[in-house]
């Protein structure tokens, strides 16, 4: 909260359990008259939430974003019961129900889980799989956070996020009721879900659990009746390394890009360095198409257009296709792939094959900001697409910067030693050329320019067998 509190505010403690005043008092934060506004760069009023970060809520913004919200939640409940799928509200959704009769005030999404007949990790993949399906053939945007839970995305007229429905897998074994990414426990029993019941939250009637008290007793705790504005989830190391292991994380640094990109409130920047990217691009065959891999804002791809290339931007921030998609050059096109999803990279690989073109790719100031296993998501793209004689170019950072911080991709680096160890993997060769230090928002930087091609034959084990 702290880069909001700059100004003048009434700050006012109650009892969560009634809401009566303890106590209140007006404060001055810093040297500004203006009044505290905890909005984020769209407008949207922000509260904490049980993750402890800051989140858009529907207190104080658009009385009617909770209308859509609700409405959208129930034509999904309804596509997914006509598909089999036994769903129902859990979560804040379930809380809220159960307090008021309606959403809660500083909640920002909806909750949904589904119960599937299977137990082995392989086959409630493919129940996430078969729902991605029926969602997208819906013409939803699905964005997916494990193989066990969904994100459905709806937009606004600018293309930002407006709000959103969580679907959460949820299934039994070894008597444990599990739902991938933090529950796991003895609580919930198969009679405590199943049938479910009709109930009207904000009078939207949506499914909910046969027994809401076990389901919510389970999440929050016996006391989850009395609101805790403290509580936080706590999760077992074993619990966590267990869900992670069997469903993945495709979630990875995905909301630090989505406020990153907001926070240029719609605004395109300038490229570094256009001359450059003009220079790249008039070195390549004539007439070849190109893709842009974390394209961003799109103002690269642009540039790329402008020598006569035609440009395939991809990246996985809403915010950011968004201003590519209202500033877009002919010649331009841009799509949502998440560079965490192996399944999604090689579905963009085919797509771009199946034209019969040769594709060159461009990746610059990206590959630092992925993890080990995203970076090999990303070769295998590469052996996919450089098969026809292109080359994939970029540039990366080589250095930790003392700023650097965990959660801030930006900061991150890839060392020459780890790139080369890496690609070893891969049917591809690398060639790296020192730029020299860079000026970046977390000082000078070691910077180097890369040239990736595939080769004729994948390496060999020590054994003699391919990789």
């Amino acid at each position: 909260m702290r880069p909001y509190l700059d100004g003048r505010t009434t700050v006012s403690i109650r009892n969560s359990a009634n809401g009566d005043e303890l106590m209140q008092a007006d404060l001055q934060f810093g040297r500004s008259t203006r009044s505290v506004d905890l909005r984020d760069t769209a407008g949207r009023p922000l509260a904490m939430n049980k993750w402890a970060r800051l989140g858009p809520v529907f207190e104080g913004g658009d009385e009617t974003l909770r209308e859509r919200l609700l409405e959208n939640a129930r034509s999904l409940v309804e596509l997914l019961e006509a598909h089999d799928f036994d769903v129902y509200i859990v979560g804040g959704s379930l809380l809220g129900y159960m307090r008021n009769g309606a959403l809660m005030p500083h909640d920002d999404d909806i909750d949904l889980a589904f119960l599937s007949k299977h137990w082995h990790p392989a086959d409630i993949a493919l129940d996430g799989y078969r729902l991605e399906r029926v969602l997208r053939s819906a013409g939803m945007i699905v964005v997916r956070h494990s193989l066990a839970h969904l994100e459905i995305d709806f937009l606004d007229d600018d293309g930002h996020v407006e709000h959103y429905v969580d679907i959460f897998t949820g299934f039994f074994r070894d008597g444990l009721y599990c739902q991938p990414f933090a529950l796991r426990g003895s609580e919930v029993v198969h009679s405590d879900l199943l049938p479910v019941q009709r109930v009207e939250v904000d009078g939207v009637t949506l499914p909910a659990p046969n027994r809401p008290e076990a389901w919510l007793e389970y999440a929050y705790g016996p006391n989850w009746i009395v609101p805790d504005p403290s509580f936080v989830f706590e999760t077992s190391q074993w619990t966590r390394r267990r869900f992670e292991n069997n469903f993945g994380v495709y979630n990875r640094a995905r909301v630090f890009w989505e406020k990153h990109y907001l926070a240029l409130d719609g605004v395109q920047p300038q490229p570094a360095d256009p001359a450059a990217i003009v220079a790249w691009a008039k070195n390549l065959p004539d007439g070849v198409p190109v893709l842009d891999f974390g394209c961003g804002t799109g103002e690269a791809a642009n540039v790329i257009a402008s020598t006569g290339h035609r440009v395939v931007g991809v990246d996985f921030s809403h915010e950011a296709l968004s201003i590519a998609a209202a500033n877009a050059a002919p010649g331009t096109q841009f799509a949502y792939v998440n560079a965490n999803d192996r399944h999604d990279l090689l579905a963009l690989g085919a797509r771009l094959l199946a034209t019969g073109e040769v594709w060159h790719v461009r990746i610059a100031d990206v590959i630092h900001g992925l993890t080990m296993t995203n970076r090999h998501g990303l070769f295998h793209l590469l052996e996919l697409l450089l098969r026809g004689g292109a080359v994939a170019w970029g540039t990366t950072y080589t250095n930790l910067p003392a700023s650097h911080r965990r959660d801030d991709p930006t900061s991150w680096h890839y060392p020459r030693e780890w790139f080369e160890t890496e690609i070893a993997e891969h049917a591809l060769s690398l060639e790296l050329r020192e730029l020299g230090a860079a000026s970046t928002p977390h000082g000078r930087r070691d910077e180097v320019e890369f040239v990736i091609r595939a080769t004729a034959t994948r390496p060999t084990t020590d054994d003699g067998d391919q990789r």
